[in-house]
């Protein structure tokens, strides 16, 4: 039970609902508040939330309870094929769709996957690719209603966005960028003219519509030398180096980049001049006692208030064939410079998430964790999972799409899930759904 309030002075008000749940009976009532803050109901009546049409085949099964009213996440269908389709969901705190906006769809093959609620409300995301030059990098700006309020191109060449932005305070937008270019690589076996891609941190301001590169890691280690490396990965037709896959702010004001190839955390400094330190992988400024403590192929790294590093950690395509994902908090002790494990959470069974995927700490203490990817996306689900400080699982919610997963090469995933807004469009819970029996 909610309640929506506008304080217009007006004739007559339109007043949106949200929140609603597909294929659901509903009953409204029309009040006033008068002076004396009591409610003077007059008009009343019920209608039926209409189906599910935006994800007609999507099927969602939940456990428990979330600690949070809503959860933001994307769903992808069909990333790589022409089935391609990308959706942003708000889920209540029961695993149930109350909120779906259509981010691209076949007849628009731009996939809008990395969101953040910015500070007006609104929601903004990267599309990548457009109609008309799928080599472009987009940012759209949306209400809570879906009303597209802003869209900037972003430089489709050399620092088109992927991956991750932070809005920042002034307004402008600090992304992920990447750039193309070919280096003498015949010293250790390589061709004369290897092409790499190397990932960077750019400034876009939308007054001037101009981007600014702000961080290069050419400037700070050789990308000649093989130990700098990490997984030396061929992607379309270049060697991708650090693969940098999230991007957040650390608690002094700082930021955390997460280098999948590399396998490390790196923690940048507020002018982007100095990496303070990094965590895993090549050159890590701390060892790690316990070798099982490593990391691989993460995702989502944040700095936690007490120093301590959070990841997904996907252990995508170990050795030793261990293959489970889980979420991962590090201590690290700066003055014997070790990194410890203090928290971990791999359901039971164990799920396999070798790529994407996401886990953020709440401000309550648990962890939503995003297991974005499954190794039959046909038959298993994808799953968010949020468990508290002793590891318990409170909260489970499984998606699958069987119908997208025939069609596609490549079925359903998620890329991240984050804590959501408290409310949708400013409505107030006066009443929680209560789960089923």
């Amino acid at each position: 039970k909610f309640r929506t309030a506008l304080s217009e002075t007006a004739v007559s008000h339109v007043i949106p609902v949200a929140r609603l749940r597909a294929d659901t009976a509903y009953e409204y009532a029309v009040g006033v508040e008068k002076r004396d803050e009591t409610l003077a109901y007059g008009a009343r009546g019920a209608f039926v939330a209409g189906a599910l049409s935006a994800l007609p085949t999507m099927r969602s099964e939940a456990r428990g309870r979330s600690s949070q009213s809503l959860i933001l996440a994307d769903y992808i269908a069909g990333f790589y094929d022409n089935t391609a389709s990308a959706h942003l969901i708000m889920w209540d705190e029961l695993g149930e769709p109350v909120w779906i906006y259509e981010a691209s769809s076949r007849r628009n093959p731009s996939r809008g996957s990395v969101h953040h609620i910015l500070p007006n409300g609104n929601i903004m995301y990267i599309s990548r690719g457009e109609p008309d030059n799928p080599d472009a990098r987009a940012l759209y700006e949306i209400t809570p209603l879906g009303e597209l309020v802003n869209k900037k191109i972003i430089d489709g060449g050399e620092s088109r966005a992927h991956h991750d932005f932070i809005a920042l305070d002034d307004g402008r937008i600090l992304y992920i960028g990447r750039y193309h270019f070919t280096f003498d690589d015949s010293a250790n076996g390589g061709d004369a003219e290897t092409p790499a891609r190397v990932d960077t941190l750019n400034i876009y301001d939308p007054a001037t519509e101009t981007a600014e590169r702000v961080w290069d890691p050419m400037k700070f280690w050789d990308i000649r030398d093989p130990a700098q490396r990490g997984e030396w990965f061929k992607t379309s037709g270049l060697f991708s180096w650090l693969h940098v896959n999230s991007l957040s702010r650390s608690p002094d004001g700082g930021y955390i980049l997460s280098s999948r190839n590399l396998h490390q955390v790196i923690s940048m400094s507020p002018d982007f001049q100095t990496v303070r330190w990094r965590l895993g992988g090549p050159d890590s400024d701390f060892d790690f006692p316990d070798p099982a403590d490593r990391f691989r192929a993460q995702h989502t790294a944040t700095q936690l208030p007490g120093g301590g590093v959070l990841v997904f950690d996907n252990r995508a395509e170990l050795p030793d064939g261990g293959n489970y994902s889980r979420a991962l908090e590090l201590r690290l002790d700066f003055d014997e410079m070790t990194a410890v494990k203090a928290w971990e959470f791999s359901p039971d069974p164990p799920i396999y998430s070798s790529v994407v995927s996401s886990a953020y700490r709440l401000d309550n203490g648990n962890t939503l964790i995003n297991f974005g990817a499954t190794e039959d996306l046909a038959t298993i689900p994808i799953a968010i999972i949020e468990a508290n400080a002793e590891g318990r699982e409170i909260f489970r919610l499984e998606t699958i799409d069987p119908a997208v997963a025939e069609e596609a090469s490549l079925g359903p995933w998620r890329y991240r899930a984050y804590p959501g807004p408290e409310s949708i469009i400013g409505e107030t819970t006066l009443r929680a759904p209560k789960p089923q029996p």
